[in-house]
């Protein structure tokens, strides 16, 4: 029971932090597009791809965080130029037909679904290997053990009593 309360606790209290970054978000969201509308256009065009992460969740640790702020790094490049090249509407959409600034944009997202969704079976893939070379070799090992201590070797194994685990 005790158990269970903690993990109520837990949860509510993510949900509470959730719910004030969320506050934040809109109130500095509001303020951006009330006070630098070509910039807040820029950046809503931009975070595409974790707005996308946000609504599918799939409950992966850091996921929806990694998503974010790989995202953040590929738009904030591309916020300085509009910032270099004059904050008009007009820059924005020059900006926003871009090709390559949508490729800056939506590369820091494409690097951020690499490392949360590729890398882990890529792990996944050189652990399997190695354990599939160090079950080869204990299996040579023991075909060189029942070749020196003869087919009674395996026999006297079998009826060994198991360690309890």
């Amino acid at each position: 029971m005790a158990k269970d309360t903690k993990k109520a606790a837990a949860k509510t209290e993510s949900k509470v932090g959730q719910n004030i970054a969320i506050f934040w978000l809109l109130i500095l969201s509001g303020l951006g597009i009330v006070f630098i509308p070509p910039t807040m256009i820029v950046i809503f065009a931009g975070m595409i791809p974790s707005l996308v992460a946000i609504l599918l969740n799939t409950e992966r640790t850091g996921g929806i965080a990694t998503m974010i702020s790989f995202n953040l790094a590929g738009v904030i490049p591309v916020v300085g130029i509009l910032w270099e090249r004059g904050q008009t509407f007009s820059e924005a959409l020059k900006i926003l037909s871009d090709v390559y600034m949508w490729l800056a944009m939506f590369g820091g997202a494409g690097l951020a679904v690499f490392l949360t969704w590729a890398v882990p079976v890529v792990v996944f893939s050189a652990y399997e290997l190695q354990a599939k070379a160090n079950i080869a070799k204990l299996q040579k090992r023991r075909a060189k053990l029942i070749e020196e201590w003869g087919g009674q070797f395996v026999a006297d194994m079998r009826d060994i009593p198991k360690a309890p685990q």
